[in-house]
């Protein structure tokens, strides 16, 4: 730039409102010793200052830049001298006050748009909070479910297992009796066979082919003991199959059992029977 566009900057460079690569070249022009620059050049940084105590005391980051060009557009007017042909002295006899309510319009309309930046981010910030909460909501509810059909998966395991555990110990018995139980000729081609243990008290029952009852009718298991009668074992339903398990124990103070019989009973049993035998089988006499 030449001295008479340096010289025209220096309002612009007090302001700090010119970029970069013009700044060097007046910081360079002003190091080589031009008193009139330098001279100048502390005028206006006085005309800067004497518009910063009479505006605010805040510093917002574009500020003087933002004065720099509101002065430029006011320079264009018709009947106001340039900007290029301003001087620090005209500049504070047409009076910084007014200069000043520039600078906090400015200001205001700044933090104006920086508030309503701040407060659409904190918005958007919510927002994704708010969706991130419902996900890891949804998550947790998910895990729970999962975490609950586990569990009870791991009970009904568990159950499983002591079943076959007892089971297991009737069969093991040296002295396992199995009994047969076949209908009367006129009952459903059905069987069953019961597993006793007269050692452990506990007896194994398993009958197959049993046609389905109505949903107030199951079978009843009993024991024909040999001073109490029958004796009630254990009530069940088949499955589709016509397969049904009980795992019955055995009486201590009936005597002894001399067979098995299932007959069709009220939903829930009852202690003596009362509806049509559809299996039997007696057990061996003691050798």
């Amino acid at each position: 730039m030449t001295h008479d566009e340096i010289q025209a900057e220096l309002a612009a460079f007090a302001l700090g409102a010119l970029d970069p690569l013009e700044r060097e070249e007046i910081v360079a022009h002003l190091a080589s010793g031009c008193a009139a620059c330098a001279r100048e050049l502390a005028e206006w940084r006085e005309v800067v200052g004497s518009i910063a105590l009479a505006g605010s005391d805040a510093d917002a980051p574009n500020l003087k830049a933002a004065l720099w060009r509101r002065m430029q557009r006011e320079g264009r007017r018709p009947g106001v001298i340039p900007m290029s042909r301003w001087r620090p002295s005209t500049m504070l006899a047409a009076g910084a006050t007014a200069i000043a309510a520039a600078v906090l319009l400015v200001l205001g309309v700044v933090r104006d748009a920086g508030l309503r930046q701040k407060i659409e981010q904190f918005r958007q910030d919510a927002s994704r909070a708010r969706t991130d909460l419902a996900v890891t909501h949804e998550r947790l509810r998910v895990l729970t479910e999962q975490l609950a059909t586990k569990e009870h998966d791991v009970a009904g395991l568990r159950a499983a297992l002591a079943a076959a555990e007892e089971s297991l110990k009737v069969l093991r018995a040296p002295d396992l009796q199995l009994v047969r139980l076949t209908p009367p000729p006129e009952g459903p081609p059905a069987e069953a066979h019961a597993l006793i243990n007269a050692d452990t008290g506990r007896a194994l029952f398993y009958a197959f082919d049993l046609p389905p009852v109505t949903e107030d009718k199951a079978y009843e298991l009993w024991w024909i003991t040999e001073s109490q009668g029958p004796v009630r074992a254990g009530v069940f339903v088949p499955d589709a199959a016509g397969f049904g398990r009980v795992d019955a124990s055995i009486p201590t103070d009936a005597g002894s059992i001399q067979a098995a019989a299932v007959t069709i009973e009220p939903a829930g049993g009852v202690t003596k029977p009362t509806g049509p035998m559809v299996l039997l089988g007696k057990l061996a006499a003691p050798s």
